[in-house]
């Protein structure tokens, strides 16, 4: 038999074999960090550009899912009404363009629009999803740091019950920072300080633990208004949540004077144009009511009859500068925290009571509340718009509305309201009102407003209406005095500004 030799290994040896395998991998799991660091940017925008993608259209699972306890044709029919479809009865806005000119409108309207979703898309909008049986601790949500601030990441915890020789984690950010330890612990290893990847390492699950309750980001890129994405990591598992980025901003805030006084904090607001008898009646009304408010009046007519009096503003335009143009105006002079936007052929009557719709501003978040004009009843409709083709999506405009109030049974939530509304100064001039509507408009400014106002239109507060028209003020709210046909002017606008491809009525 041939002689048999039998190795004998060490404890030294067996140490420092295991300290160089732990050293290798520990070394290209630093690589592997660098790697993700250096395609985290490219990943992200794939990720962002696909998930773009997918939102074109409506998620068919999704709205299924909402509507699963409904019969199945119903819910077949719902999915259905929730794809844009300009096919059905509508106001087709790409027909004010002329043929000739459709393909480069539409080429404009796309590099626009990816301009657009590039400056306003972030990290907010990006789909996080939450594993199962992920053995990591971490914060959702409630994370926000000033930009050039630090702050502490709470809840960082690696639950792991099995015995192993040694315990790693990594933690990568994305975009707008890099991550820090406040100290680093005896038996812990962290590399990759004041990095976008941090990796810590330790024989002690305990030690490596409370080595991430020192984990720090720091912003290091700057923005307003942004959110980072923050990946950790341990094993095959991986987490992942955001922190925002976010100026301190200043509050706005208006004193309502010792006795709390409407006339500190209502301005009424109004643009006439060539119906001086209808806007006087209003002035007349109001001053019946209401002597001491401040009344702020644009006006394009000409020729022009002088409206300034006490507690009466009047602002002269360019003959028939237009609708939308004079209500900014009006807008830009106000100082109080509410205004009312009454039409100039409207009057103040026992039940025009503004203090209502103040009662509800001061005691809810909504931006904008409306009442009852004439004998008609309270208008309220959905609006909504749907996703669509590289056309553009679809306004649809719906009856009904979403719900009362909460502490108001009496205001109904809704997106759109009739011309008798009393708003948040602040919030619905940073909405505004688009000049180009300078003949006639309404419809419009609630679609700029979609998103950013909240509103609601309540009963109990009314105003009353002596419409008054003469053949030059026809003319001009007909579209005249404009260059080409205003229809296509407005319609045109719409496609490209709004990119709505149509508007679907009931």
């Amino acid at each position: 038999m041939a002689d048999t030799k039998t190795s004998v290994i060490t404890k030294e040896d067996l140490s420092f074999k295991m300290a160089a395998s732990r050293g290798f991998m520990f070394g290209a799991a630093l690589a592997v960090c660098f790697l993700v660091t250096t395609l985290t940017g490219l990943v992200s925008y794939t990720y962002l550009k696909k998930q773009g993608e997918r939102l074109t259209h409506y998620n068919r699972p999704s709205t299924r899912h909402l509507l699963q306890k409904q019969p199945a044709s119903q819910v077949d029919n719902q999915v259905a009404d929730s794809r844009c479809n300009c096919s059905r009865k509508a106001l087709v806005f790409a027909n004010a363009i002329p043929k000739g000119e459709k393909v480069d409108v539409l080429q404009r309207k796309k590099k626009e629009l990816l301009k657009y979703r590039k400056r306003t898309e972030s990290a907010r909008e990006t789909l996080l999803f939450a594993n199962g049986s992920v053995p990591l601790s971490y914060p959702t949500q409630g994370l926000a740091v000033v930009p050039e601030g630090v702050i502490e990441i709470p809840g960082l915890e690696v639950v792991d019950n099995s015995e192993n020789e040694e315990y790693q984690v990594q933690l990568n950010t994305s975009h707008y920072g890099v991550l820090d330890v406040t100290e680093t612990l005896s038996g812990v290893q962290v590399d990759g300080r004041r990095t976008t990847c941090l990796i810590m390492r330790s024989s002690s699950l305990v030690l490596l633990n409370r080595q991430l309750q020192t984990v720090v980001y720091v912003n290091t890129v700057y923005d307003i208004d942004a959110r980072d994405l923050v990946h950790f990591s341990y094993l095959d598992y991986q987490a992942t949540f955001s922190i925002r980025i976010r100026v301190r901003k200043s509050p706005r805030l208006y004193d309502p004077g010792k006795d709390n006084d409407i006339n500190n904090k209502v301005t009424i607001i109004t643009k006439t144009f060539l119906r001086y008898p209808s806007v006087k009646a209003l002035l007349n009304s109001t001053r019946m009511f209401y002597p001491k408010i401040r009344i702020v009046i644009a006006d394009d007519s000409r020729p022009v009859e002088d409206l300034q009096a006490e507690n009466t503003d009047h602002y002269v335009m360019p003959f028939g500068a237009g609708w939308f143009g004079g209500r900014n105006l009006a807008l830009s002079q106000v100082t109080t925290p509410y205004f009312l936007w009454v039409d100039d052929d409207y009057v103040f009557v026992n039940d025009t009571k503004l203090e209502k719709f103040v009662e509800v501003l001061d005691n809810t978040n909504l931006d904008l509340v409306s009442g009852r004009v004439g004998n008609r009843n309270l208008m309220y409709s959905k609006l909504s718009i749907l996703p669509g083709d590289d056309h553009g999506d679809c306004l649809v405009q719906g009856h009904g509305h979403y719900g009362r109030v909460p502490g108001y049974p009496h205001c109904y939530l809704t997106p759109k309201v009739t011309n008798f509304y009393m708003g948040r100064t602040d919030k619905v001039r940073a909405v505004g009102f688009d000049p180009t509507y300078s003949r006639y408009g309404h419809t419009e400014f609630f679609v700029d407003a979609m998103g950013r106002l909240r509103m609601a239109a309540c009963e109990g507060v009314r105003i009353d209406h002596k419409s008054s028209r003469n053949k030059d003020y026809n003319k001009f709210r007909r579209g005249g005095g404009v260059s080409g046909n205003y229809r296509n002017i407005i319609m045109r606008r719409q496609y490209f500004k709004d990119n709505i491809h149509c508007w679907i009525k009931p």
